[in-house]
This record gives C-alpha cells, sequence and structure tokens, in this order.
C-alpha cells in the first residue's frame, strides 16, 4: 500500500527537486566536465538522482515508469560499458529517456490539481528540459551532416558544452554569434525550437503563474 500512495502522491516537492537537480546538471556539472574539472561518475550520479526521481514520484503510470526505467538503464549500460552501442543509436537511447522524463513531468504539471509554486517550478524543468531535447538533436544531426554547424567541429569533450549552449540562445532567441546553423534541417531545427521557446513562456508557463496568483489573492 506504501508503494501505491507513493506513486500517487500529487505534485509537489518533487517537482523543485527535479529543477534543482536539472540546473546543477546543466549549469555546474556539464561546463566542468567539458573543461576538464569534474570526473563522469559525476554525470552518472545526477543523471541516476533525475532518473530515482522521476521514475519513484513523478511517473504515474506503469507503462511510463516502465519506459522511462529501461530507457535509463540502457542509457547507464551504454556509460558504464563504452562501445556497446554506436553513438547514433546512445543519442537516440539519451533522447527517448529525456523525452520520456519531460513527458512525465507535462501530465503531471499540466494535469488536475492546486497550481503552486512547485508545479510552476516543475514547467520550469520543462522548459529546460525542451533545450536539452533540442541539443541531443543538434547532436544527432551533427553526425549525419559534420558541417551542419558553424562552429561546431565535433562532438568531443568541449562540444557538448557548446551545443548545448546553442540550443539555449536558440531557445530564449538570444542567438550566438559564434555558432549558427548551415545546413536546411539544421536551420528549420533551429527555428522550431525558437518558435516553441517563444510559445511555452507566454503560453503555457504565464497561464500557470496566473492561476497561481489569482489562488493566492
Amino acid at each position: 500500500m506504501t508503494k501505491v500512495r507513493l506513486f500517487n502522491r500529487e505534485p509537489g516537492w518533487q517537482f523543485s527537486l527535479m529543477l534543482g537537480l536539472e540546473v546543477v546538471f546543466l549549469f555546474i556539472v556539464v561546463p566542468a566536465l567539458s573543461a576538464g574539472a569534474a570526473d563522469r561518475s559525476i554525470v552518472t550520479l545526477m543523471q541516476f538522482a533525475l532518473a530515482a526521481t522521476a521514475i519513484g514520484l513523478l511517473a504515474k503510470s506503469s507503462w511510463l515508469r516502465a519506459g522511462l526505467a529501461a530507457s535509463f538503464a540502457l542509457t547507464l549500460m551504454g556509460r558504464l560499458l563504452p562501445g556497446t552501442f554506436s553513438q547514433t543509436i546512445t543519442l537516440a537511447i539519451v533522447f527517448a529517456y529525456n523525452l520520456l522524463v519531460t513527458v512525465a513531468m507535462a501530465q503531471a504539471v499540466f494535469g488536475p490539481g492546486e497550481v503552486n509554486h512547485h508545479r510552476i517550478a516543475g514547467a520550469i524543468f520543462i522548459y529546460l528540459n525542451v533545450a536539452l531535447l533540442f541539443a541531443i538533436a543538434y547532436s544527432g544531426l551533427l553526425l549525419a551532416i559534420p558541417d551542419a554547424f558553424n562552429g561546431i567541429d565535433s562532438l568531443g569533450r568541449g562540444g557538448a558544452s557548446i551545443i548545448i549552449h546553442f540550443s539555449f540562445t536558440t531557445l530564449t532567441s538570444l542567438g550566438d554569434n559564434n555558432v549558427w546553423p548551415k545546413a536546411p534541417f539544421a536551420r528549420s531545427l533551429a527555428d522550431l525550437e525558437t518558435i516553441i521557446g517563444q510559445l511555452f513562456p507566454a503560453i503555457l508557463l504565464s497561464r500557470l503563474v496566473g492561476l497561481h496568483l489569482n489562488r493566492s489573492r
């Protein structure tokens, strides 16, 4: 019975926890890893913490928990056993895992229930994870078309950080003079991310904030 109550728990502090883990991962761990100032085991620990929270406290359906567990297990296998999967398959698995995490969070954030600051934190997590999903997609495109982007030569140690930075500047429409898409598919993907980056805060996030403010009055 305890297990059932855990999975049926209303959205709350786990949203804020996942946002905190995501912020540390994207803005501290990834840059430190790219600069050679962090060990890859830290990335594994951060991903394990996010996966455990998503599977144990966030996902409400059995198929979603199973999909998260399977995709994370494959991601972990590829990290611990280099060479198990090709680079393309590894990116596909990582994309699938992060997509399922985003779906689980979206179901909880935009589902029925009280709109509080934790739910708003969950919406911000979705926004950040959209940038991560596009960064993974850009990485896959770079494998298929090596000269798809100007300013990104490879997916080496520093390449991942550059791609994530490009994704965030595209999502927020800030732009980056050092990196820009050259291939038609790269430009289309960047255009799509820019559109999502404009619509999400303007429509979905502002709606949640408005509901929260109305409830607080």
